[in-house]
């Protein structure tokens, strides 16, 4: 067991805490949260990598190494963010999203080991959260069977021009229902994202580490499992 809590204030590592109190809304990130993004099958993911590998050219072309870092990192970054980081001109990004909207899942994916079970047991509001291209990230839910589980399922769209962003899309929630800070529970795995949409607003957070996931201080807690939130919760499983 490694649920960890940390103090809004001093930000430290702390002792296992016994329990959290139960939130009436439940906010879940899906990329890396819910389901590891490098299980999509590579004939969907090898494609698009191979494309803007040719499409890499020109006066805006970047160095072949440095295309790479960019692909690892769009795993778990949407890619507009990680075209600013890495230096990707318009055209690599216009190419990606053109190569997304042919996207299809035909054959299922698969969640982490714990989603159904902690998701089935779990009462509350349960609202899913989650960046990219809104055809694909649904056509993901669907291929993972999860769109049975929640009652609201919120798309922060990359390719809108007008995108605000999960801090405004919880708030936007948030009046919409006269649901107050206290009354929601964040858990994602992004430092950047929604941990740091719901600690701007007040909300209690919980980063779930997967594989791969960075720790952020940010966070109110740390799991390594949704089982474990379940313990944090107090219920049993």
């Amino acid at each position: 067991m490694s649920v960890k809590s940390k103090s809004r204030s001093a930000r430290k590592a702390g002792d296992i805490v016994p329990a959290l109190h139960k939130p009436k809304v439940y906010v879940f990130d899906l990329d890396n949260t819910l389901f590891d993004t490098r299980t999509i099958p590579r004939s969907i993911t090898d494609p698009l990598f191979d494309a803007l590998r040719a499409e890499n050219h020109g006066e805006d072309a970047i160095a072949g190494d440095a295309l790479e870092r960019a692909f690892e990192d769009s795993w778990s970054i949407p890619f507009p963010q990680v075209a600013a980081k890495h230096g990707l001109s318009s055209r690599m990004l216009r190419r990606w999203a053109e190569l997304h909207q042919d996207i299809r899942f035909t054959a299922p994916l698969e969640p982490f080991d714990d989603v159904v079970e902690v998701l089935t047991g779990l009462a509350g509001h349960r609202v899913l959260l989650t960046s990219g291209y809104p055809q694909v990230q649904h056509g993901k839910i669907d291929a993972l069977g999860l769109r049975c589980f929640f009652h609201d399922i919120l798309i922060d769209a990359a390719d809108d021009p007008n995108r605000r962003g999960k801090q405004a899309m919880i708030a936007e929630l948030m009046m919409c229902h006269q649901w107050q800070p206290s009354e929601l529970l964040v858990i994602g795995d992004s430092a950047t994202s929604e941990i740091a949409a719901g600690r701007n607003l007040g909300i209690t957070t919980v980063q779930i580490l997967r594989p791969r996931v960075v720790p952020t201080n940010l966070a109110d807690y740390q799991i390594r499992t949704l089982r474990e939130l379940v313990v944090l919760l107090g219920e049993s499983t």
